[in-house]
């Protein structure tokens, strides 16, 4: 089994990618493919095809992956100097 740098539950940001700067919880964590879920992160559109609970079908919207190569623990990035420029500035 692989160790990895975060796990569920962890509050994290991105630091690379279409996501980066944003942060969430993470909500899974994918060994296999060494991807997370992270809440509210990466949304992806999934179609529905009719059933009793949609009669007209629908559109979910869920969490989609990210690598874990681009999450940074949220205490480790407020720590980094990455985040003391933005402090001095605020």
């Amino acid at each position: 089994m692989q160790k990895f740098h975060v796990k569920r539950g962890d509050q994290v940001v991105v630091i690379a990618g279409s996501q980066k700067g944003k942060s969430g919880k993470v909500l899974e964590i994918l060994a296999a493919k060494e991807r997370a879920r992270v809440e509210g992160l990466a949304m992806i559109k999934r179609h529905l095809k009719k059933s009793q609970e949609h009669p007209q079908g629908s559109i979910a919207e869920r969490e989609g992956s990210i690598h874990i190569s681009n999450l940074m623990l949220q205490k480790d990035f407020d720590a980094s100097r990455r985040r003391k420029p933005a402090a001095a500035t605020a």
